[in-house]
């Protein structure tokens, strides 16, 4: 039987909290920079608090164990990057400098976090809706410096729609034919009566649903606009922390409720992802807006985590989670430094402007090419090694054909990056702009960013050891655990 302990939630109840506060913070303090500091001292808190909550049940639809806490940790130090990136955004762009900004952030996180902790698909499905009405809100924010964030954030709200329509869906087939929303439940149907169509189309479903957050083909068509829509850090927020909590917690479910069904669930994944991959790097080619082109990528980068669920054992989903952590990094980074360009000149945001910076800026020119060749998953950086991870599953996995296709596809996608690079080192300077300095709200999250994708890319094993590590103890306890 599982009791309210009220210590497993600590977490949540901190940032629904603080979440609230942050609505009314202006009401008590008037210094502009009020919301940001409580917010910023919340999540270096919240740092260190996340590994001192006991492990255990609140009901038995949550549950608070090394792989939900472990998550936490990572999407707490993603928000910690977003925080500051927002902070030197909002120097340029005083006009969204607003608390409920940042207590918008904190009740994404909040969802993101019931969602990873969650073990019924009612709580997973109350959880994401949790995380993304904030996120559409934060969208049509930035219209106050770009009058294309309603519009973004009205398709990101429709496919939002469509999303839940194909999760509800698969919740109700799935209950019809199991008579339960708890994972543990829908396993042990699966594993008592076999693979039966129903909890197929059902699973299918539910999955249908995530992919529409993961903006796979053929449901990307509006991620690019709510994505050059929106403020820059909430783009990096969507692209990063956002698809992160998503895959993390698409992979539990696999491995706690749909885990018979893997290899089903992997053959009809299988051309969805390919294109995903193929989609999203042919579109990127063509690009002139570095926002857009980083969109279209991040659909590509869905694709390559996705990777993982066809490859359909323990190593593969552990690649992914890898993976969606180490695009969760590139990605804080990549649109960090589009934040600090667009902040100096609005030009500078399209590509075959970018001349300036390698006359001008030698440090953001080197940081631009370490992002780029690591999107593009050329070495020593984290990008490789993760595309590494998952080829290699591939071809362990004995789908040679597979690793083949993903590695042309690969090569393709690399264009876009190394066309960046290219203007940014070889084009004459199409436009005379004056660049800001670059501060420390800059500076520190993107420096940081850089460290771990050098880190990652060439001495990967302790980064790998622990995803590894982390889901081998979540399946022991969840299999074998009382």
């Amino acid at each position: 039987m599982a009791y309210l302990n009220f210590n497993v939630i600590g977490l949540e109840l901190l940032f629904f909290l603080i979440g609230c506060l942050l609505f009314f913070v202006k009401d008590f303090i008037k210094k502009e920079q009020a919301a940001f500091f409580l917010s910023l001292v919340t999540l270096l808190f919240a740092l260190i608090f996340v590994f001192f909550l006991p492990f255990g049940d609140f009901t038995q639809s949550f549950r608070l164990d090394f792989f939900s806490s472990s998550m936490k940790f990572l999407m707490i130090f993603g928000g910690i990057l977003i925080l500051l990136l927002s902070r030197g955004y909002f120097n340029k762009y005083l006009v969204l400098n607003y608390p409920e900004y940042f207590g918008l952030l904190f009740f994404s996180l909040l969802g993101s976090f019931v969602m990873v902790s969650a073990m019924d698909l009612l709580t997973f499905y109350i959880a994401i809706e949790l995380m993304s009405f904030p996120v559409y809100f934060l969208i049509a924010m930035g219209y106050k410096i770009n009058k294309k964030g309603i519009e973004g954030a009205f398709k990101y709200f429709f496919l939002g729609v469509f999303s839940s329509v194909f999760f509800i869906l698969g919740i109700a087939i799935l209950y019809a034919y199991t008579g339960s929303f708890f994972f543990k439940d829908l396993i042990f149907v699966l594993g008592k009566k076999g693979t039966h169509w129903e909890i197929l189309l059902g699973a299918l479903f539910v999955i249908a649903g995530l992919s529409i957050k993961l903006s796979f083909v053929p449901f990307h068509m509006w991620a690019p606009d709510a994505y050059e829509g929106a403020s820059l850090p909430i783009t990096a927020f969507m692209s990063g922390i956002i698809k992160f909590s998503v895959l993390a917690t698409l992979v539990k479910v696999m491995l706690m409720a749909f885990f018979p069904l893997r290899i089903e669930i992997g053959k009809i994944f299988l051309p969805i992802v390919l294109l995903t991959i193929l989609g999203g790097n042919l579109m990127a080619i063509k690009q002139q807006n570095l926002v857009r082109m980083l969109a279209y990528s991040s659909i590509a980068h869905a694709g390559y985590a996705s990777l993982g669920f066809i490859i359909a054992d323990f190593t593969g989903y552990t690649f992914t989670v890898f993976y969606a952590f180490t695009y969760m990094i590139m990605s804080i980074g990549a649109f960090g430094l589009v934040a600090w360009l667009e902040s100096c000149d609005k030009r500078l945001v399209e590509i075959p402007n970018l001349g300036i910076l390698g006359k001008k800026n030698g440090l953001v020119s080197f940081l631009i090419l370490l992002f780029m060749f690591s999107l593009a998953g050329i070495p020593p950086t984290a990008g490789f090694v993760a595309k590494f991870y998952l080829l290699l599953g591939l071809v362990k996995a004995g789908s040679w054909l597979i690793a083949v296709l993903v590695l042309l596809f690969s090569v393709i996608g690399a264009y876009p990056y190394i066309r960046v690079v290219k203007c940014v080192y070889m084009d004459k300077a199409l436009e005379k702009v004056e660049l800001r300095p670059f501060k420390w709200e800059f500076w520190l999250p993107i420096g940081l960013c850089s460290v771990l994708i050098l880190l990652m890319g060439i001495y990967p094993q302790p980064f790998a050891s622990f995803f590894y590590k982390t889901m081998f103890l979540y399946l022991s306890f969840f299999y074998f655990g009382s």
